[in-house]
């Protein structure tokens, strides 16, 4: 059975990585049914519309304000027709077989097993940063595991030789069946850029229903620099959305918060390393001072969380 497929891009001020991703879908062996662009900057849709002028692919236009990620999922949810809905980040470049892996995938599954689909990320990181990441609970030698700690393993390419089933879904390429929305939606609470929010999404669904990592779904993500939040935010983030997932979603046994506190103090050692790079330092000394600013708000969650217990 041939199953339909819309792609959905959210994006905001990338008009030049927004291309390269939508040229390297339509030079793809499986080309998606509609592409759906949900702006939250200024794009000009005309120059979309020209690259994609000869694919017979649907293209959908919005543009929102004021930005938010998950607004824009859950508004693309609301209109897009495809059987399997496929959020794609505007920075990622796909391998020609990418679609084609991944509709096989879905529709060799006659009994709809597979709920969500992600692909292998080509990337290089150093080692030794490895190492640390590990040391600290951080990252794990499981590709696409959730830590006890909350913190999440990517799915590298040249890592998996066969479909795994895993935790969650890099929101930079995942892949679902449209029954998932259904029950499920993206949290709008935060603005703006949001980080783990791919984890907040996928990790409860993971635990009900087939997650699965294909190994020739294959992707570059890119991560451009632009319309990126502020190296402050970005350490608030690291600390408070950890632990705020970790608190919603986790055991709160004794070993896993000490888990949590250990990947802390690893997030804040990480960026005080950093400060030691002079090509880094400004950034990280920003990142840490947004750690300690992510520490208060997460010991003022928890603060309103005990007491709104407290009361029933």
């Amino acid at each position: 059975m041939s199953l339909s497929l819309s792609v959905i891009l959210c994006t905001k001020d990338r008009p030049d990585d927004l291309e390269q991703c939508i040229v390297s879908i339509i030079r793809g062996k499986r080309l998606p049914n509609e592409i759906m662009i949900i702006d939250d900057g200024n794009l000009d849709p005309s120059l979309i519309q020209k690259t994609l002028q000869n694919s017979n692919i649907q293209f959908h236009y919005r543009q929102k304000s004021p930005p938010n990620v998950n607004i824009s999922r859950n508004l693309a949810v609301s209109i897009a027709n495809g059987d399997i809905l496929s959020f794609l980040d505007d920075d990622v470049i796909l391998d020609p077989n990418y679609y084609l892996v991944v509709m096989q995938a879905f529709e060799e599954d006659k009994e709809q097993r597979i709920a969500g689909i992600t692909g292998a990320i080509k990337m290089n990181t150093h080692p030794l940063k490895r190492v640390f990441l590990r040391l600290f609970g951080l990252e794990s030698n499981q590709p696409g595991r959730v830590q006890s700690c909350g913190a999440v393993t990517l799915v590298r390419a040249g890592e998996i030789h066969q479909p795994i089933k895993v935790d969650w879904l890099s929101g930079c390429n995942m892949n679902f069946r449209r029954w998932v929305f259904d029950l499920y939606h993206f949290d709008e609470q935060d603005s703006g850029y949001i980080w783990g929010d791919d984890r907040d999404f996928t990790y409860p669904i993971g635990q009900k229903y087939l997650l699965v990592a294909l190994p020739n779904a294959i992707l570059v993500h890119k991560k451009s620099p632009v319309s990126r939040s502020s190296a402050k935010n970005l350490g608030r983030m690291e600390i408070f959305h950890l632990g705020r997932f970790f608190v919603k979603n986790l055991p709160q046994r004794p070993k896993n918060w000490s888990a949590l506190g250990w990947a802390f103090w690893g997030i804040i050692l990480k960026n005080t390393l950093s400060i030691l790079n002079p090509s880094k330092s400004v950034t990280s000394i920003q990142q840490l001072f947004g750690n300690f600013i992510g520490l208060f708000q997460f010991f003022s969650f928890i603060r309103e969380r005990n007491e709104k217990c407290s009361k029933y």
